[in-house]
């Protein structure tokens, strides 16, 4: 598949994430080595400090569930006072990332980033 057109379907799946669940901000999807795949940011947004924070927050948190023996790690919620960070691993080279107003409906967001998640890894498989 070529990378326009991989690139475009990742799109068009975080685009299709936040119209389900208006309280998404923005979203990425980011290698675990901290480079953008994919965007769906706000103009102005600084999409390589997204990336390299997505992945240091998944990072940590994959260490923090193995060394204190917490099996393997589904999620990273970040809560700030203007909003929430999400992160989920999608495959093993991947992360997706979520950005939230203040108050967002956290079940009905995560359900979203697993739908969404699960597709994610239709295209990555097919890379």
């Amino acid at each position: 598949m070529p990378t326009k057109s991989w690139r475009n379907e990742l799109e068009n799946l975080l685009k299709t994430m936040e119209d389900a669940d208006p309280d998404i901000e923005s979203s990425a999807i980011v290698r675990t080595d901290g480079l953008v795949m994919a965007s769906a940011l706000p103009k102005g947004a600084d999409e390589g400090l997204i990336a390299a924070m997505s992945a240091a927050l998944l990072n940590i948190g994959n260490r923090a569930v193995a060394e204190l023996a917490r099996g393997e790690m589904d999620k990273v919620i970040v809560s700030g006072s203007k909003g929430d960070i999400i992160l989920r691993g999608v495959g093993s080279e991947a992360v997706l990332s979520a950005i939230t107003k203040p108050g967002a409906n956290l079940g009905l967001l995560l359900v979203e980033m697993k739908r969404a998640g699960e597709r994610i890894i239709g295209v990555l498989k097919q890379m």
